[in-house]
């Protein structure tokens, strides 16, 4: 062969968006001078340049060409070595051509840019908007949100997206003024989101919120100048009386008989009718809360007029957000501030603008984790203004209606999780609390793991995953692919012979419960919440990320507290062991849950209501001493308040012990589960936070105890 051919370097790395250049030398060993055509092929024809593209080279010389690598600054370029081919075709002979090859090593980046949708939001309380996330590079990408404003509560979605090369996560943000503004100019409040990639700089979007007024800014100019043209008129009049008066002007008096003038009354106005419909979606998330929207039509109401629309849902529901213009109480006619859910109460008045382009509201209910079917239902009931904070009717009413129902039905999640603090003992320093992992089973369900994180707060050890015990007291997790992640089996046709602990249906687990330890320090007050999110899911051969994870299965957490009168229940037989046929007595001493130094909690905790369970070994004689109410099919009773203090009066129930009961155990089990409220919201500043409470501290959280009754020999 008389062309001799090289290239330089034999491999190069590159990122998408720069450029790199081999050098490629011919030598001329013939007797002719040749014209060599360069040309980049295969993989590299798209994107190579060759400089010149014919060398004309003499006998015995060399010649060079330049080939520039220039890849696009895309996330399209797979990370890893490309293999770069040029073809040299010498024009005296086409077909003695070569083939040079090198490797270049594409390199990983990750580009993360954000965009607002829209960025000038407008509305009287409260707008959203999207957060656009793209990662345009081609390796995975994490970045933080984080959102700020002085006169808004801004809420988002989530503050951590996870970005696959070359995709788009949106991110919901709802903005919400922190006061109503009923009437003036309309007031701009500016926010920010910054977005933090990792291992890149953050970039910083700035929105706009245009905050309207709630009624139209031409009702105080109406005011003032209906009021000028009643001053004009009586300025009129008086001064026609008084040049009467000094003129001697006198009209002449009618000497017959006055004709009898009837006026006719002018006919009551109609009361307003209205229109109510309620909506859902069809197939709300189980993982999140379900949204009702309340939409009104009152087209003859009046212009400055508000629809109150009285809202019912069951004791099973929580009110999670709204976006009504406030509430009313109906007993009191105290305006409740929008934006308290948690000051709401079932019958109260949620207030639309019927004027509004959107005269409707979004109300966000939880319930419980397991799915659930509920009605909620809603009646117009009155036509109101609200003036310094207080609330006046507006005639002519509205029209009697019926109410309105819709019934939301939540289906049960493919897992749910809970978390409980089991037999707390305020002298020790290990917390066992337990991770119940729930699972919705049907007849295509196959074995599955589901992988859990297990959070504590700060003043307390990590948990213990390798001390994690099921029931039967065997080791929890499978395997624990990080310190605080444990991944637990869920198996199907299993033989009832080799089912462990946990509960079972037609051979497959449907909940596992998980005991974690946690350590703690002696002789503090602390509080803190242990949380568990799931991370990942496989089932069959189908497995979710974090993120899909999360978006299907909701984290649950429970209160950590350390300090005096920590537990708020203790449950003591008397006698603590009996034969059959005896009577005994179990006591149920309950007391607040407070602790040191957060003496707002004294008066913060009570109890609502006492669940209780008991082996079928022993037989309640009557209904239980001391519950303000007591439902013997679901065992549940209900307390009074504690008037003073953090004492409750005990509950006393009384069993007889059948009398076979020796021969089927040699022990019966009385379960006592408690449902605390605390910090209960007296007012708005409880709500936000004025007694201190920690940040996502529940209103609401379980407590359990269970006694053991030993059977003697009759």
């Amino acid at each position: 062969m008389a062309t001799v051919a090289d290239i330089e370097p034999a491999s190069l790395t590159i990122t998408p968006g720069t450029s790199e250049q081999f050098t490629l030398t011919l030598r001329n060993e013939g007797d002719d001078v040749e014209a060599y055509r360069l040309t980049a092929i295969d993989d590299a024809a798209g994107f190579v340049v060759i400089e010149p593209d014919t060398v004309l080279v003499h006998p015995g010389e060399t010649g060079t060409a330049v080939a520039t690598m220039q890849l696009a600054h895309t996330g399209d370029w797979a990370v890893g070595e490309m293999v770069v081919r040029f073809r040299v075709v010498p024009a005296g002979n086409p077909d003695d051509f070569l083939v040079l090859e090198a490797i270049a090593t594409i390199q990983s980046f990750s580009e993360v840019t954000a965009m607002l949708t829209p960025p000038a939001l407008e509305g009287r309380r409260g707008a959203s908007t999207r957060i656009s996330v793209a990662n345009t590079g081609n390796a995975h990408a994490e970045a933080d949100l984080a959102v700020s404003a002085g006169n808004l509560e801004l809420t988002i979605d989530r503050p951590r997206v996870a970005l696959p090369a070359g995709s788009t996560q949106e991110v919901g943000l709802r903005v919400h003024a922190r006061s109503v503004l009923w009437r003036g100019d309309p007031e701009q409040h500016d926010f920010t989101v910054t977005i933090a990639p990792e291992g890149q700089p953050s970039t910083t979007l700035e929105g706009t919120f245009r905050q309207v007024p709630l009624l139209p800014g031409w009702t105080f100019v109406a005011a003032i100048v209906g009021a000028a043209v009643i001053a004009l008129g009586v300025f009129i009049g008086v001064a026609v009386l008084l040049w009467n008066g000094i003129t001697g002007i006198a009209r002449p008096v009618a000497t017959t008989e006055a004709a009898t003038e009837t006026s006719t009354p002018t006919p009551a106005a109609e009361p307003v009718a209205v229109v109510t419909e309620l909506t859902a979606p069809a197939d709300p998330d189980p993982a999140g809360g379900s949204v009702v929207t309340v939409a009104i039509d009152a087209a003859d109401a009046p212009q400055d007029a508000l629809v109150a629309v009285a809202v019912t849902w069951p004791d099973r529901l929580a009110l999670a957000s709204d976006s009504c213009l406030g509430w009313i109480d109906p007993a009191t006619d105290d305006l409740i501030e929008p934006g308290t859910p948690g000051l709401v109460r079932p019958g109260d008045q949620c207030l639309i603008d019927p004027t509004a382009v959107r005269a409707e509201a979004d109300l966000e209910f939880t319930g419980p984790r397991a799915g659930f079917t509920e009605t909620v239902s809603a009646k117009a009931s009155r036509l109101v203004s609200v003036e310094d904070g207080g609330v006046a009717d507006v005639e002519p009413g509205v029209r009697r209606s019926f109410d309105e129902e819709l019934a939301i039905t939540v289906d049960p999640p493919p897992f749910w999780l809970q978390v409980e603090q089991y037999r707390p003992d305020p002298e020790s320093s290990t917390r066992l609390f337990v991770m119940a992992v729930h699972r919705t089973l049907d007849a295509d369900s196959e074995d599955a793991q589901l992988a859990f994180r297990i959070s504590a707060p700060d003043f307390a050890d990590p948990p213990n995953l390798f001390g994690a015990y099921l029931v039967g007291g065997s080791g929890a997790c499978v395997f624990i692919p990080e310190d605080d992640i444990c991944v637990v089996d869920f198996p199907v046709d299993v033989e009832t012979f080799d089912q462990g602990g946990g509960r079972w249906e037609d051979g497959a687990l449907e909940t596992q419960w998980v005991f974690v330890p946690i350590q703690v320090p002696a002789d503090e007050s602390a509080a803190g919440l242990v949380s568990i999110e799931a991370v990942g899911l496989t089932e069959g051969g189908e497995e979710l990320d974090a993120t899909e994870t999360a978006a299907v299965v909701r984290p649950a957490s429970a209160p950590l507290v350390l300090g005096s009168d920590l537990f708020p229940v203790d449950v003591e037989f008397d006698p603590s062991s009996a034969a059959g046929g005896d009577e005994v007595q179990a006591t149920v001493r309950l007391t607040a849950a407070i602790f040191d130094d957060r003496a707002a909690a004294e008066d913060g905790s009570r109890i609502v209501e006492l669940e209780f369970a008991w082996w079928d070994q022993i037989d309640l004689v009557d209904d239980p001493v001391g519950c303000a109410e007591y439902d013997p099919r679901s065992r549940i009773c209900t307390l009074d308040e504690p008037a003073e203090g953090d004492e409750l009066a005990d509950v006393v129930l009384t069993f007889t012990v059948d009398d076979d009961a020796r021969s089927r155990s040699d022990h019966a089990e009385l379960l006592a589960k408690v449902t605390v409220l605390t910090y209960p919201p007296e007012d708005e500043e409880d709500l936000t936070g004025g007694a201190e409470v920690p940040g996502g501290w529940p209103l609401r959280w379980d407590a359990t105890q269970i006694q053991r009754l030993e059977f003697e020999f009759g």
